[in-house]
């Protein structure tokens, strides 16, 4: 059939299904079925607060939308809320992004010229949809479908807010004339803005070519949907459920009681439940008889004083009290949700739950009053596109209960919306969320991520990742990536900052040294009557355990652009023959010996067999190398899909073991994170252990007796790090029993003094890990 009689011919079926019309033999009910397979693939946004040129690609089911505090999440919900909530929706001030405040301010003073052409100047969303050949576009209409070439399956909608150039003209006339005539009390550009901007800016909606060959918007060839009197809500439906939803725990609170007014309100022009409602009906009837009579009894002396008193005149005028019972007053003032055991009779009241069950409840009383708003009752069909968007679903739960909820979403929001004619339309969901829980449990491809930047807020799409790992070449690492992004991996989508270390040691002293790091800055802070950087502790920094494989993080790095320290071991070594069985060394065909890079102390040895430091510096194994790192120059950047190198602006630091003293002044390279602890810390390890000469190991029950002794009589800390250890994760738990705290009196620059409290204060903290800390505190 060619495109440009379907519009003819849709028309007519619309307007009566039931005209058996026939084209070439097939019934039009054929041709055009019910079924919509219509889908919103992307968003833009432009010139809403940060949002400066946000693009977001959706799924065609669910999208979570996830990034750090003011990424932008709550602004992509307000936007969607501002133009969608129909025409009493209103924009704010505040609503412009400073950026393009600023450029307002400079056309109105004829400081930089309009563009040429002028096609848009304000705050826009922007709607690419979809379509299939299945689509009967009742909704869409001929006048919204901008191409009827068959192979064009586009529509581009624009909602704006702006400034029409006639508009622009009045505007700069206007503000010059308050000039002239108020002179001195004139208002300057960005007052007179703030006052005066809704004004000159105007809504529009319409609908704009898309090339689908060249892939781009014809942004001069559009129609104005208003004029055309086409209904917005016909084509796009869009609900939210909000953060701040209205349960409390309160005993003055029946926020969930109240909502099954609304639930019965939404669900009672469904077709499919009108035996239940009419049984309902009938039971309000039957009750209204019965009180009928009782009211006649009740009321009776009443109804005698009032015609005693005149007020009823024989022949003329009768009073009856009756019953009637509404059905939506009643459930609106007469309806309790409570709980109870079952194993209990008794139910108590909503406001006895806690805050996470209300909140579930209410979320998911609210998902039931949407769905059955989305189809539009009273309406033949619903909207093409039904868009809803929860706001946070987290809010009061409990870990457990984000897991199950985002498991559980899709089945109870579901694919699609079907009225009670069987009309069905798609259904898309978008949940914004803070929780990591909800993010581990969420699909991989389904994650929106908002990342803030200099320009503004970008989205990405975690799907992408994929292309990126095999453009790398490292596909593996991708698969790696998606099932080891657990719950506390997850953590870096929302972090600020983060640090990456290897093992269960680092994991349990870490914090230990970052407070205690936070403790020391202070007070040398207040000796130099300088102000102390954030304290660690306070800043939104993610600790992620990834053993020996950094290097697999690194394109996920890159793409969240988080500031990452990774603290890792220089793992240096030796190569040494290979033997074989008789104690011979081991050559190739070609007489060369074979040798095997075996652990050394970094006196001497050659290599590293650490792969994660090779690959971010982009560098061979040679040991040298490593050795001669200051640590300003330890900081790298991505080159390419492929590799990274050194920089001096780079968001990520790699630190290492570096050579440092002793108590003794004994200069020292440790090879491992225990070597170097063991190294700095001997005169602790000696306190801990009674410094008698007749060493008690009970404080320290991980190590090896025989390795400690030897260690604390001055023996090599490499071999202690070595041998000495059976349980790392209670070595390091027994470092923190054996910790003191001390206080400390220091005196500013004015002469005053403050008493400080340093923790773990026994112990120092290997000096490459101090390196890196103060790099990530301050970057």
């Amino acid at each position: 059939m060619s495109r440009l009689l379907l519009p003819q011919l849709r028309k007519k079926w619309l307007q009566d299904q039931s005209c058996p019309l026939i084209w070439r033999g097939y019934p039009l009910s054929l041709l055009f079925p019910q079924e919509i397979i219509v889908k919103l693939t992307k968003l833009q946004i432009k010139n809403f607060r940060s949002l400066n040129n946000l693009e977001v690609d959706l799924e065609e089911y669910i999208s979570i939308i996830v990034g750090k505090n003011n990424s932008g999440k709550t602004s992509l919900l307000l936007s969607l809320e501002r133009f969608l909530s129909g025409p009493q929706s209103r924009f704010e001030f505040d609503d412009f992004n400073i950026g393009f405040q600023k450029h307002l301010i400079e056309l109105m003073k004829d400081r930089i010229p309009p563009p040429e052409p002028y096609l848009f100047c304000g705050i826009s969303l922007r709607f690419f949809i979809e379509y299939s050949d299945d689509d009967d576009l009742a909704n869409v209409g001929n006048k919204v479908i901008m191409d009827l070439d068959p192979a064009n399956r586009w529509i581009v909608l624009d909602f704006l807010y702006h400034l029409p150039s006639e508009n622009l003209d009045i505007l700069k006339r206007d503000f010059a004339a308050q000039r002239d005539q108020k002179k001195d009390r004139a208002k300057d550009a960005l007052t007179f803005l703030q006052e005066n901007y809704g004004r000159y800016f105007k809504l529009t909606r319409r609908s704009v070519l898309f090339d689908h060959v060249a892939q781009n918007v014809k942004e001069d060839t559009y129609v104005d949907l208003a004029k055309e009197d086409v209904r917005i809500e016909d084509i796009i439906s869009f609900k939210r459920i909000n953060a701040r939803r209205s349960v409390s725990n309160k005993n003055s609170d029946h926020g969930l009681s109240s909502m099954s007014a609304k639930i019965y309100s939404a669900m009672s022009d469904d077709a499919g439940a009108e035996e239940v409602f009419e049984t309902f009906k009938e039971a309000l009837g039957d009750t209204d008889g019965k009180l009928d009579k009782i009211y006649s009894d009740l009321f009776k002396d009443v109804i005698a004083d009032v015609q005693r008193f005149g007020g009823i005149q024989q022949g003329e005028t009768q009073i009856k009290i009756k019953s009637t019972l509404r059905h939506r007053e009643l459930l609106e003032e007469n309806t309790t949700v409570k709980y109870g055991q079952s194993t209990e009779p008794h139910f108590l009241p909503e406001s006895h739950n806690g805050l996470g069950y209300l909140n579930l409840i209410s979320i998911i009383f609210e998902i039931k009053i949407i769905l059955n708003e989305f189809k539009r009752g009273k309406l033949p069909k619903p909207a093409d596109i039904n868009l809803l968007f929860i706001e946070e679903p987290e809010a009061h739960t409990h870990p457990q209960m984000q897991a199950v909820f985002i498991k559980n979403i899709k089945n109870l929001i579901g694919k699609f919306v079907t009225n009670a004619n069987g009309i069905t339309r798609p259904l898309q969901t978008l949940v914004s969320t803070h929780s990591a829980h909800i993010v581990a449990e969420s699909d991989f491809d389904d994650i929106k991520y908002f990342l803030k930047t200099e320009k503004g807020t970008c989205a990405k799409s975690l799907r992408d990742l994929d292309a990126l790992y095999k453009t790398s070449g490292r596909g593996n690492h991708y698969t790696f990536l998606k099932q080891y992004l657990t719950l506390h991996r997850s953590q870096l989508f929302f972090a600020d900052k983060a640090i990456l270390f290897e093992g269960d040691t680092e994991r349990i002293l870490l914090p230990a040294m970052m407070r205690k790091k936070d403790q020391l800055d202070e007070m040398v802070a207040w000796k130099s009557g300088s102000m102390a950087a954030l304290s660690l502790l306070s800043q939104n920094i993610s600790l992620v355990e990834v053993g020996a494989h950094a290097q697999i993080f690194e394109i996920f790095l890159d793409f969240i652009g988080v500031k990452t320290l990774i603290i890792t071991d220089i793992d240096a070594a030796i190569h040494v023959p290979r033997l074989d069985d008789k104690g011979n060394p081991k050559v190739t065909k070609d007489r060369e010996p074979i040798t095997d890079l075996c652990t050394h102390p970094v006196s001497g040895a050659t290599h590293t067999t650490n792969h994660a430091l090779k690959f971010f510096f982009g560098v061979g194994a040679e040991l040298p190398y490593f050795v001669g790192l200051a640590t300003n120059q330890k900081t790298v950047r991505r080159r390419d899909a492929k590799s990274w190198e050194p920089h001096a602006n780079g968001l990520v630091m790699c630190v290492y073991q570096v050579s440092e003293a002793d108590e003794d002044k004994k200069d020292y390279h440790a090879r491992s994170f225990e070597d170097a602890f063991f190294h700095v810390n001997r005169v602790f390890m000696k306190t801990a252990c009674g410094d008698a000469g007749n060493f008690n190991s009970s404080t320290f029950p991980s190590l090896k007796m025989k390795h400690l002794e030897k260690y604390l009589n001055g023996g090599s800390s490499f071999e202690m790090a070595s041998n000495g250890i059976s349980k790392k994760p209670s070595f390091a738990i027994e470092v923190l029993l054996n910790s003191d705290t001390i206080k400390s009196i220091a005196t500013n620059p004015e002469g005053k003094a403050q008493e400080f409290e340093i923790e773990f204060s026994n112990w120092q903290i290997p000096k490459y890990i101090e390196e890196g800390l103060a790099w990530v505190k301050t970057a």
